[in-house]
């Protein structure tokens, strides 16, 4: 399915615009064809979108003939991470070769409808297990992005640093440290790249490290403490046993 004149929204000239499709999820490829005509000027051009420019990804475009007088025009855009709904699609052509300025000179438009997301399964989540501790090192497991994504992040006010962030296939794995932070619930997000899908959960953050020991709970050490000095009095108690015998 393609737009043709019928779809046509400006044009500064008897020029027009193809999308071939022209309705499709994101991450789709669209080729575009069509023709603006200010004759042995054109000799360049470039795709936008008024609407929302996100949709324009991955973009090229090219005159026919570098100045040709027929102004016929060739390229194409990946669709960006959009919601669903229409866009309007613009190929803006003029003199020169360090692109065109939206909306100026000689441009035509048509329209675009995005359904959805073709690369991703179903929403994205995240999840982290258990609470966190100061100093300690926290793993993230997430599910649902987008098939285009390659590479991620992390952030929130836990996260100290980040030691690692992988995405496959639509799933995540990430770990990072756990800042100091006062103790309570810390909201942690995981974005994709190059879509920018994300999903965030809560986490709850120990209020409590041990003193030079990033990251051990005081209680931990308290109670090896106590178990230390219970086994010290157990030895001498066990030791004055064996000299009484021997007298």
């Amino acid at each position: 399915m393609s737009s043709s004149a019928s779809s046509l929204l400006h044009s500064a000239s008897s020029g027009y615009l193809d999308l071939r499709p022209n309705q499709g999820p994101v991450g789709i490829d669209v080729e575009i064809t069509g023709q603006v005509t200010i004759p042995d000027q054109d000799q360049s051009c470039s795709i936008s979108s008024p609407t929302n420019g996100a949709i324009i990804t991955a973009d090229a475009c090219a005159v026919n003939g570098g100045g040709s007088s027929s102004g016929n025009f060739t390229g194409s855009f990946t669709v960006g991470n959009v919601p669903p709904g229409q866009y309007v699609i613009e190929v803006t052509a003029c003199a020169g070769n360090n692109g065109c300025t939206p909306s100026n000179g000689d441009w035509v438009q048509a329209i675009f409808v995005t359904q959805g997301n073709a690369n991703q399964c179903c929403k994205p989540d995240i999840e982290i297990n258990g609470g966190a501790v100061p100093g300690f090192t926290v793993q993230v497991f997430g599910s649902g992005f987008s098939l285009s994504d390659n590479s991620c992040s992390l952030s929130g006010p836990p996260v100290s640093s980040v030691i690692s962030c992988q995405i496959s296939g639509g799933s995540l794995t990430g770990l990072f440290v756990v800042a100091n932070v006062p103790g309570g619930y810390y909201q942690v997000a995981a974005t994709g790249s190059p879509t920018g899908d994300s999903a965030s959960t809560n986490v709850g953050v120990s209020g409590q490290t041990a003193a030079g020991i990033p990251g051990f709970p005081t209680e931990a050490i308290v109670l090896g403490l106590l178990l230390g000095l219970v086994f010290i009095i157990l030895i001498r108690r066990n030791a004055r046993t064996t000299r009484a015998k021997r007298r």
